[in-house]
């Protein structure tokens, strides 16, 4: 294939410039970090690329990246991997799950470290078999169910947990300069192996918005909507998500997801019996659990993010 074309400034560094990011996905995560890094002073320049132009021309309009690169990221990233153009000082990848491992691997030979921000870890670290020593598998919970290089803000990631899920050949200095990256965004850096977190996730994220995917089918079945108030909109607002990215996720994961997806079934049936033995004194066991749960549910709230 040819070579990607550069607009607005060379798409790649050169020798004497400052820091420089290597943007891969423009969405959300990915135009949240640049923000965030460009104002904390990480890096002088942002390179963008995006399987979906549109969304790289939106990026580029809003000062996400400096300048971008046009053409299939991963096979264009390894094409010129011999020679020149230089290299970046860092690359995110910001794209679903399932492209992740071939644009870790075109852009481990681009830049000094890269990292993602995939939900998902052991999938793309099988996949890499094994992931090159510069990459630092990671993932920043935060989020939202809106999509786009439009959803990018700058304090996405403040207070927040990130997942940092080295492997044993992730090389220790790359794994700290990432680390240092989340830092400076007010990011509170968690390490964990990748199938504890693909598990933990699995209950705090995957399952809920697969319950929710699943609620509004059932929902949209219904005659109309008109009248849902704001419990309903609450309860259902992450089914808005991204159905590429949450398709990959859930997909990724299942395995996981699977053991705690069966017991919210067998809970939700007993709480069905529990309502079922009627109202007044009949209905204690349900009350008792009902309020067992919104003790869990404040203390949550009070604990923060």
């Amino acid at each position: 294939m040819t070579p990607p074309r550069s607009r607005a400034g060379a798409g790649t560094p050169s020798k004497d410039a400052g820091p420089s990011l290597l943007l891969i996905g423009t969405g959300l995560v990915g135009g949240s970090f640049a923000l965030a890094a460009k104002a904390a002073g990480l890096f002088d320049r942002v390179v963008g690329m995006d399987r979906d132009p549109a969304a790289l021309r939106e990026a580029l309009a809003l000062g996400i990246v400096d300048t971008v690169l046009e053409g299939a990221v991963a096979e264009a990233l390894a094409e010129g991997a011999a020679g020149p153009p230089g290299r970046f000082d860092a690359a995110c990848v910001a794209v679903p799950v399932g492209d992740v491992a071939a644009c870790v691997r075109a852009a481990a030979l681009r830049a000094e470290v890269v990292f993602d921000v995939g939900s998902v870890k052991g999938a793309i670290v099988d996949a890499l078999a094994p992931p090159p020593a510069n990459y630092v598998p990671c993932h920043p919970v935060a989020g939202s169910e809106r999509a786009g290089p439009a959803a990018a803000r700058a304090g996405l990631f403040k207070d927040r947990v990130v997942a940092l899920t080295p492997v044993p050949n992730t090389d220790a200095g790359a794994a700290r300069t990432v680390r240092g990256y989340w830092e400076r965004l007010g990011a509170r850096v968690l390490e964990e192996a990748p199938a504890a977190h693909d598990r933990r996730l699995a209950l705090l994220s995957h399952l809920p918005h697969l319950v929710a995917f699943a609620f509004m089918e059932v929902a949209g079945r219904g005659d109309t909507l008109t009248g849902a108030g704001a419990g309903f909109r609450d309860f259902t607002r992450i089914a808005a998500a991204d159905a590429g990215v949450w398709g990959d996720i859930l997909s990724s994961n299942a395995g996981n997801v699977r053991p705690y997806l069966d017991d919210l079934l067998e809970t939700l049936r007993s709480f069905a019996a529990s309502a079922e033995a009627g109202a007044g004194a009949g209905n204690g066991d349900l009350r008792r659990r009902i309020a067992a749960a919104a003790r869990v549910r404040r203390a949550l709230d009070a604990a923060g993010p």
